[in-house]
């Protein structure tokens, strides 16, 4: 599958390593709305074609939209690109709104194509046997959390 990806910020350097390791998935274009940063990401992962959203959603010969964007884009990045007859993925969260993730989904099921969004990671394993091991009493009852970046 040819893939596009839109939005060049930190994550897509761990999609454009990581998306080589799926034979089926094939990333043949990248686009920012700054372009340098299209640019440096196109140069430094090997990219083929580096152009603007509009040039790459225009691209009959891309079939996903990799959404990177910023979360407050998320939802009108994926409507554009259905609308280009494109599926679309992004990064968390699938859109801000409840209401803008339904009128996502609609389109898509409208125009016959797939919509996806990376997990949250409280759905994920560790946050999840954390939760349950609270949850069961296992380790008390916490009285204060914290987290660091």
């Amino acid at each position: 599958m040819n893939i596009g990806l839109i939005g060049c910020g930190a994550i897509s350097a761990t999609y454009l390593t990581y998306c080589r390791h799926f034979s089926i998935l094939d990333l043949v274009a990248c686009a920012d709305l700054n372009p340098v940063a299209a640019e440096g990401r196109g140069s430094e992962f090997g990219v083929p074609k580096v152009c603007s959203v509009e040039t790459l959603l225009a691209d009959p010969t891309i079939e996903m939209v990799l959404n990177l964007t910023v979360p407050a884009a998320h939802a009108s990045v994926n409507t554009r690109a259905l609308r280009h007859g494109k599926h679309a993925y992004c990064e968390k969260p699938f859109a801000v709104t409840r209401a803008q993730g339904r009128r996502v989904l609609e389109l898509a099921k409208k125009t016959n194509l797939q919509v996806g969004c990376a997990p949250d990671t409280v759905l994920g394993q560790g946050i999840q046997t954390c939760r349950r091991l609270i949850d069961d009493g296992v380790i008390g009852k916490p009285t204060a959390a914290t987290a660091f970046c």
